[in-house]
């Protein structure tokens, strides 16, 4: 019983910091593509 919780644990933990990592990378991705649109329409 003790192993299956904590099989369980491991396995939500890993996707928390899956999920985080992609959240992250999401987030650089847009911040980039911002960035060059930006450079790209810059009217002022």
């Amino acid at each position: 019983m003790f192993t299956i919780l904590t099989v369980l644990t491991a396995l939500i933990s890993i996707m928390f910091v899956v999920s985080v990592a992609s959240t992250i990378a999401a987030l650089r991705h847009e911040s980039e593509e911002m960035k060059k649109v930006d450079g790209k329409h810059s009217w002022f």
